[in-house]
C-alpha cells in the first residue's frame, strides 16, 4: 500500500475522531444518540429499503411487485457465473451514505456497512472459506485513498471468522467508469481485467469464495470477478453488497 493510500486510511480515522459515528449519523451527519443501529439518524433510516423482503434468487436485489419466478429481471432467464448474491438495501434511499463512503473519504463508514453485511449474512450464509474484495485499479485506489471494498471486506472477514484475501484477486487494467455505460458496453470494458496473481490458483482451488463489493447494478463487475475466479478452480462465488440498484421489469 502506497503513502495514498495510508494518507486515506489515516484521514479516515481522523474524521471518526472528528465526527464519531456514535454521534453523528454516518449519512447525513445529524445528532444521534449511541442506540441508533448503524449509526443512522431516525430520518436516514426511514429512507432505506431493506433488503429483508421478496429478494431475486439469484442476485439478491429487491424484487419489483410483478416479478416471476423469484428473479429479478436481469437474472430471469440469464446465466449467472455466481452462486447467490447479497444485498443490505436498495440503493436509491442508500445512495448518501454509500458516497460519503466512497468518494467523499469517510473510509470510517466501513465499519457500519461491515455491520450491515454480517446481519444480513446471518440470514442465510452460504458455506464460505475465503473473503475477497473486488479489486480497484491501483492508480485508482492511490487517488482515492483506499479500495472501498477492502476496508468492508476486511472488516467483515473479521466478524465471520473467516481468512480475508486482500491482492488475490487483482484488476488487470484500467477500465471506463461503469456508471456511463449500459450493460453490453460493461461487460466489454470489463472483458479480461481481472485475474489472480501468480501462484494464486492453489490459494482458491476447491474453495468457495465470497467476493466484497458496495454496490451492484447490472452485476457485470461481480460477473467478471466470478469467471476469473472459477477459471481459476474456485468451487464457487457468492457475494455481498452494501445496495443493489432497483428491480425494473422488462417491457
Amino acid at each position: 500500500m502506497g503513502s495514498k493510500p495510508i494518507f486515506g486510511m489515516i484521514a479516515g480515522a481522523a474524521l471518526e475522531l472528528l465526527y464519531p459515528s456514535s454521534i453523528y449519523c454516518v449519512s447525513c451527519g445529524n445528532l444521534i444518540d449511541a442506540t441508533r443501529p448503524y449509526a443512522l439518524c431516525d430520518e436516514c433510516a426511514a429512507g432505506l429499503r431493506w433488503a429483508d423482503g421478496p429478494v431475486c434468487g439469484s442476485c439478491g436485489k429487491i424484487l419489483a411487485e410483478d416479478a416471476r419466478d423469484g428473479l429479478c429481471s436481469d437474472c430471469s432467464g440469464a446465466s449467472r457465473p455466481f452462486e447467490r448474491g447479497f444485498a443490505c438495501m436498495e440503493y436509491g434511499g442508500g445512495r448518501e451514505l454509500i458516497h460519503n463512503f466512497k468518494y467523499r473519504g469517510r473510509a470510517y463508514c466501513g465499519e457500519k456497512i461491515a455491520e450491515m453485511m454480517h446481519d444480513r449474512l446471518r440470514l442465510g450464509m452460504p458455506e464460505t472459506d475465503m473473503v475477497l474484495p473486488v479489486p480497484m485499479h491501483r492508480g485508482k485506489e492511490r487517488k482515492r485513498g483506499y479500495n472501498q471494498a477492502d476496508v468492508v471486506g476486511r472488516l467483515l472477514a473479521r466478524r465471520l471468522g473467516l481468512p480475508y484475501r486482500k491482492g488475490l484477486l487483482v484488476r488487470t487494467r484500467a477500465t471506463a467508469p461503469m456508471s456511463k455505460l449500459g450493460g453490453e458496453r460493461r461487460r466489454e470494458n470489463l472483458k479480461g481485467a481481472f485475474a489472480l496473481r501468480p501462484g494464486g490458483e492453489a490459494l482458491v482451488e476447491g474453495r468457495r469464495l465470497l467476493l466484497v463489493d458496495d454496490v451492484f447494478t447490472t452485476g457485470s463487475t461481480v460477473e467478471a470477478c466470478a469467471e476469473a475466479l472459477l477459471a481459476a478452480g474456485a468451487a464457487a462465488v457468492c457475494f455481498v453488497v452494501a445496495a443493489a440498484s432497483a428491480d425494473i421489469p422488462a417491457e
